[in-house]
């Protein structure tokens, strides 16, 4: 009798057991794809303020600051950075507000030009100018499985300035001061900086291609979007 008593008492806490490390493992799975989720939605958000990224008219040119309710920031150096610093945000601040772009920030156009943008406002505008409607049709959901951009610069890149002289950027931050020391000195000007052919880009594959002619790039940016 006691051991027919010991044995349903056995198999009753294996069963609690079992029951417990299923509910476990189910709350860290609801837990990472909730994390995983809010990361979506916050790139997702940042890229159609100005429609930029794989499937808009702009390519943001890193680093990019990211600000953070709480007034602080951090500089991000690709999209992989962007998304863990968004996550390490959300798993301390699971209840707080979303974080931002930071101005000023650098966006690359399909035609090579490259503009420094200073406010939200003036991001506006050039979603406004922006002839592709993805942001319009489709949701955060599965936007990481879509990709982030469709191909970053390779340095070192030369940029020719509207007065007529060329500047080679060593790396990303050696560009990010050219431009902005440029458009600090000719705050005036209509004109922008753009880059010089031909130069080499990485696609998000990892595929190296070599374009020859803002033609090329605008071909390259039509393709990956299709």
């Amino acid at each position: 009798m006691f051991s027919q008593i010991f044995k349903k008492t056995w198999m009753i806490a294996l069963l609690m057991m079992a029951l417990l490390t299923s509910c476990n493992k189910e709350d860290t799975i609801s837990s990472t794809d909730d994390v995983e989720n809010y990361v979506d939605n916050v790139v997702f958000d940042m890229q159609q303020q100005g429609n930029c990224g794989k499937f808009g008219c702009y390519e943001f040119v890193f680093p990019i600051t990211i600000s953070f309710p709480d007034g602080s920031s951090t500089e991000v150096a690709d999209y992989q950075a962007l998304r863990l610093a968004l996550k390490g945000y959300h798993e301390a601040n699971p209840d707080g507000e979303r974080p931002s772009l930071g101005f000023p920030l650098e966006v690359l156009t399909e035609d090579g030009d490259m503009i420094t943008v200073n406010t939200k406002e003036e991001l506006h505008e050039l979603r406004v100018q922006c002839r592709r409607e993805f942001f319009q049709n489709h949701r955060p959901k599965g936007h990481r499985y879509r990709g982030m951009f469709c191909f970053k610069l390779d340095f070192p890149v030369s940029i020719e300035l509207p007065d007529g002289t060329t500047v080679e950027a060593q790396d990303q931050l050696d560009l990010q001061y050219t431009l902005r020391r440029w458009r600090k000195d000719n705050s005036d000007s209509e004109e922008r900086p753009s880059l010089v052919f031909p130069l080499s880009v990485t696609m998000e594959d990892g595929t190296q291609v070599t374009v020859d002619s803002k033609e090329a790039l605008k071909e390259l940016k039509d393709s990956c979007s299709q």
